[in-house]
């Protein structure tokens, strides 16, 4: 029987209280067709079998028995070697040992293969992420293992994914805001007046409430989206101190193509986007979130709202330092939208045992002698231009434009229409 239309239907069916069936199906993740493999089948899988399928994945294309020496790069059925879990080189010139993670980016890794697919398939199956304590728990293993190898996870994927094509067609553009206030301590808002005036005292308001106090690590993350279906988007990400025109122009310059089209919002940052691209347009988010014509940017924020969730849901703290490798997490996770469990598994450990050694977390632990560690950055990866090379100044802010205190203590000052100066 055809469904009524809204105009037939009775009284008591409409206003708040109305319970229609939407007219879209469920999410794909509660659909039998994600569903293709499960815990169960991983840990039915033997350690010989979990190798020989990661062999696989690592080495496309090479018959099954055959392995590729990482230092020669000769493909032969190699000596198996039960001391090492892993294969000797059959060429006589190199005859060195190898493992399935040698060259990797878990390179001398001493987690048993099938330890390390259940970890990734739980990886994998967070829907907006999953903590390195809550692996190291279901896993046994120590927290900081885990959070190294979780952060070489992350490394895999934005190094693969930054090195795909370039962004073209219809790309979205926004910036957010991140590690954005200090939290405050725990000093309490009871009712009692001694306790309201140590707060005063404290230089608190007179509500007991604590003002917000912004934190000298706040960062932006700036992502450019490819328009399109879910599943058939593009992503990039990366991480600036502030916005500002200079080093927005010069992402979307390194992530799209000249004839892209660009979409953004009205952020004075993105003016200098005109003429650099096929067309440029922007959405005024004060009066409407989508143009006459359609434009919008809700794919680009849409990364923002998920990365939030993550943040709140599942690890509940994300450090300035490796802020860009959780923004590129949730880019991939975007990109896997559609695609069942297996696949996803699949492309994630092609991604992780397919782009070599790992850069900054090689050596977290300082293992390897000091002359030997990869240097370790401060703030992680920010994009940062040196404002010398600019070849003139942009011009007086307008109203409303805050200028905030440095975190080095120079003075500032605020615009904000009333004429009066105020300090970060």
């Amino acid at each position: 029987m055809d469904r009524p239309v809204a105009a037939e239907r009775p009284a008591s069916t409409r206003g708040p209280n109305a319970r229609w069936e939407r007219p879209r199906g469920r999410n794909y993740l509660l659909e039998p067709s994600y569903r293709t493999v499960s815990l169960d089948d991983l840990e039915a899988m033997t350690e010989e079998q979990t190798v020989q399928y990661l062999a696989t994945l690592r080495w496309p294309g090479v018959d099954i028995g055959k392995q590729v020496c990482p230092s020669c790069g000769s493909i032969e059925s190699h000596y198996w070697c039960a001391s090492i879990s892993g294969w000797k080189c059959r060429e006589k010139q190199c005859r060195k040992k190898f493992s399935l993670f040698s060259g990797t980016r878990v390179h001398g890794m001493k987690m048993p293969a099938r330890k390390f697919l259940r970890l990734l398939f739980q990886f994998v199956e967070g829907k907006d992420g999953i903590s390195s304590r809550e692996l190291s728990g279901l896993n046994g293993l120590n927290y900081q293992t885990v959070h190294v190898l979780t952060l070489k996870v992350r490394e895999a994927i934005r190094e693969t994914m930054g090195a795909e094509e370039p962004l073209r067609g219809y790309v979205q553009a926004d910036a957010a805001y991140f590690i954005k206030y200090i939290r405050p301590g725990n000093i309490g808002n009871g009712a009692s007046l001694s306790a309201r005036a140590d707060q005063k005292n404290a230089g608190l308001d007179e509500d007991g409430k604590v003002p917000q106090t912004v934190n000298e690590n706040m960062h932006a993350l700036v992502v450019f989206v490819q328009s399109g279906q879910q599943g058939h988007r593009r992503y990039r990400v990366a991480m600036v101190k502030t916005e500002n025109q200079v080093e927005l122009l010069t992402l979307a310059q390194r992530f799209c193509e000249k004839d892209a089209i660009v979409v953004t919002d009205q952020h004075s940052a993105y003016n200098l986007f005109s003429g650099e691209f096929l067309e440029h347009f922007q959405v005024n988010h004060k009066t409407e979130f989508m143009t006459d014509d359609g434009f919008h940017t809700n794919q680009a924020e849409g990364v923002f709202s998920r990365l939030r969730a993550a943040i709140a849901g599942a690890w509940h703290r994300t450090s300035i330092q490796n802020l860009v490798e959780y923004g590129w997490e949730v880019c991939w996770r975007q990109t896997m939208v559609g695609r069942d469990n297996r696949a996803q598994l699949e492309d994630l450990l092609v991604r992780v045992l397919t782009s070599g050694r790992a850069n900054r977390f090689g050596d977290y632990w300082g293992k390897r002698p000091k002359d030997q560690r990869p240097e370790r950055e401060e703030v992680g990866e920010v994009v940062e231009v040196d404002k010398r090379n600019v070849a003139k100044a942009r011009g007086r802010p307008k109203a409303g434009v805050v200028r905030m205190k440095s975190p080095r203590g120079k003075a500032a000052s605020k615009a904000n229409g009333r004429g009066k100066s105020a300090s970060a």
